[in-house]
């Protein structure tokens, strides 16, 4: 399993959550998805399969467009 955290500072509602939730969740071998709306985080725990890009790419699609890679 990898895991990747990315900042994406326009997140500030269980709205936010749940846009980017449906968004990641619908990638093959998602296995967990983690936001934090005071540090404005996205952590996702996926298998080989997912690349960052794929996970950047979700994300914008659920609205979100300033999306940074932590690692």
């Amino acid at each position: 399993m990898t895991t990747n955290t990315f900042r994406v500072p326009d997140i500030s509602c269980q709205h936010c959550i749940n846009a980017i939730t449906k968004e990641v969740q619908a990638l093959p071998d998602i296995q967990r998805v983690q936001i934090d709306l005071t540090e404005k985080t996205v952590t996702i725990d996926h298998g080989p399969q997912v690349s960052e890009h794929l996970l950047i790419a979700a994300i914008n699609e659920a609205g979100y467009d300033q999306v940074a890679y932590l690692g």
